[in-house]
C-alpha cells in the first residue's frame, strides 16, 4: 500500500478537448538509462507540442540546445518543448543516467514554459526538497498507484506542477547552495524507500560514503541528522495518510516503513507533539 517501485513510465491520453487546451499530463516516469541508444532529437520528434521536464537524481546524463553542450548531474534538470533545436543522450563518459520525467501539454504549460526558459534558461538546479520535485515524485506515486484516473484529476495535477515550477523560478530557488551527487542520491533515496524497512546506513550506501562521514556530511548541509530526514518523510506522509484516508494505524505504520503502530504512535508524538489521534482531531476541528 502506498509503495512505489524506483523505475516505471506512465501514459496518459485522455479525450477531454477543453481540458487538452489548458493543462494535460501526457507522460511521466523514473527511469535508469544504460545504453547509447537512449538519445533524442527534438528537431524530428513527432509528439509536437509538448512540453518536457526531466531531472537527474545519480549517474550523468547530456543536452546539446542551440549547438551548446551540458552536463545533467543529479539535481540538475532541462525543460524544452517538442520541438526545439536540442538532443538529450546518455554521454559516452556516463555509465548510467537516472532520472525523472513529466511531459505535458496545453496552452497554460506552453505559456509559462516558455516563460521560465526566458528567464531562467533551460538548465535548472534543484535541491532534492525543493517543491517542484516533490510534486513530481507524488505524481510518480499516485501514477504507480494507478490513483490518476480521469481527465479532470490529472489537469489538475498538470497545471500544480506548472505553477509550481513558474513559482521556483521566479524566486530564483535554484541559486541555493547545491548539493554534492552523493547527498542527492542518498536523500532521493530515502523519499523512494521510506514505507521500506531502511535507516541511515541504507541512505549511506546509496551515497557510496562510509556511515560516518556520510551522516556528517549530510547534517551539515541539510542542518539535520539522515534519521531525522528520513523521519520527517514519514512522518509529513503519515499527515497527509490521516487527513485523506480512513486506513487503520496499523495500515499507515507499514505504508511508512514502521514494524507496527506502537512505534509509529511514539513517533508520530515526538515530531509532532500529540499522538495521530490528537493530529486527525484536530484537522477535523479546522474544518
Amino acid at each position: 500500500m502506498e509503495a512505489m517501485n524506483s523505475f516505471g513510465s506512465y501514459g496518459y491520453r485522455f479525450s477531454d478537448s477543453k481540458l487538452q487546451k489548458i493543462a494535460q499530463i501526457w507522460s511521466l516516469g523514473w527511469e535508469e538509462q544504460t545504453s547509447s541508444l537512449y538519445d533524442w532529437d527534438g528537431t524530428s520528434r513527432i509528439d509536437t507540442g509538448k512540453f518536457i521536464f526531466q531531472y537527474t537524481i545519480s549517474g550523468k546524463g547530456a543536452i546539446e540546445i542551440d549547438g551548446k553542450m551540458h552536463t545533467l548531474a543529479p539535481g540538475q534538470a532541462f525543460i524544452v518543448n517538442i520541438p526545439g533545436n536540442y538532443r538529450y543522450f546518455l554521454p559516452e563518459d556516463s555509465d548510467k543516467w537516472e532520472f525523472i520525467y513529466l511531459t505535458l501539454y496545453g496552452d497554460v504549460v506552453e505559456y509559462y514554459w516558455n516563460m521560465i526558459q526566458d528567464k531562467a534558461g533551460n538548465i535548472l538546479y534543484f535541491q532534492p526538497d525543493a517543491v517542484p520535485i516533490t510534486e513530481l515524485l507524488e505524481l510518480l506515486k499516485l501514477a504507480s498507484n494507478r490513483n490518476i484516473s480521469n481527465a479532470h484529476q490529472a489537469s489538475g495535477y498538470a497545471y500544480l506542477f506548472t505553477m509550481e515550477l513558474f513559482h521556483y523560478c521566479s524566486t530564483l530557488e535554484q541559486n541555493l547552495t547545491q548539493w554534492p551527487d552523493e547527498m542527492i542520491e542518498a536523500a532521493m533515496y530515502a523519499k523512494n524507500h521510506y514505507a521500506e524497512d531502511i535507516g541511515p546506513d541504507d541512505m549511506a550506501a546509496s551515497s557510496g560514503m562510509s556511515r560516518y562521514h556520510f551522516t556528517r556530511q549530510f547534517k551539515k548541509l541539510a542542518n539535520q541528522t539522515p534519521i531525522q530526514y528520513l523521519t520527517d518523510i514519514r512522518i509529513n506522509k503519515a499527515k497527509e495518510l490521516l487527513q485523506n484516508t480512513k486506513y487503520s494505524a496499523e495500515d499507515i505504520a507499514k505504508s511508512i516503513g514502521y514494524r507496527n503502530s506502537n512505534y509509529y504512535n511514539k513517533v508520530f508524538k515526538k515530531v509532532t507533539g500529540m499522538t495521530p489521534g490528537q493530529y486527525k482531531k484536530s484537522i477535523v476541528l479546522k474544518k
